[in-house]
C-alpha cells in the first residue's frame, strides 16, 4: 500500500486563478443523499443513495491585491453568484495521475469570510464552494 505521506504541496485554481500559494488548508468533501426506503413490517431501516453533492472548503491567507484573494472572491460572490471552474489536488508539482488525482467542476461560492483569525496571526480568509455539476475525477492529464 502507497501512503501519501506529508501533505505540503496541494493544488487550488478558482475560476482562472492558482491559489495554491495562498493555501493554508482545501477540503474537499462528497456526499450522497440517503433516500428512506424503508416499509411497514420491515424491522431494519433502508435507504436508497439520492443525489451526490460537493463542497470545498478552503483556508486562505488573505491578499487584498488586484486578480488576488479579495478581489477574486467578490468578483464570484456578490449579486452574480454564477458557476465557474474549481480544481483541486493533492500534489500541485506532479503530474495528474492514478496516484495524484484531480477533481474538478464548476462551483458556485456560497461563503465568503473576508477576515479573521486571532491577534499576532496571519490575515485568513475562508470560503465555501458548492458544486454546480458533476465532480469529475482526473487520473490523467
Amino acid at each position: 500500500m502507497a501512503l501519501f505521506g506529508c501533505w505540503s504541496n496541494g493544488y487550488l485554481r478558482i475560476g482562472t486563478v492558482d491559489f495554491s500559494d495562498h493555501a493554508r488548508e482545501i477540503t474537499l468533501e462528497t456526499t450522497t443523499a440517503e433516500l428512506p426506503a424503508n416499509v411497514h413490517g420491515q424491522t431494519t431501516a433502508t435507504i436508497l443513495a439520492g443525489l451526490e453533492s460537493w463542497t470545498v472548503n478552503v483556508v486562505l491567507l488573505q491578499d487584498f491585491a488586484a486578480g488576488e484573494v479579495d478581489a477574486t472572491m467578490n468578483s464570484l460572490g456578490g449579486g452574480a453568484h454564477t458557476a465557474f471552474s474549481i480544481v483541486v489536488g493533492a500534489d500541485a508539482t506532479a503530474a495528474v495521475s492514478a496516484t495524484n488525482p484531480r477533481y474538478s467542476g464548476s462551483a458556485v461560492l456560497t461563503s465568503y469570510r473576508p477576515m479573521g483569525g486571532q491577534h499576532g496571526v496571519n490575515l485568513e480568509a475562508s470560503c465555501t464552494f458548492r458544486g454546480a455539476t458533476d465532480l469529475i475525477r482526473q487520473v490523467a492529464p
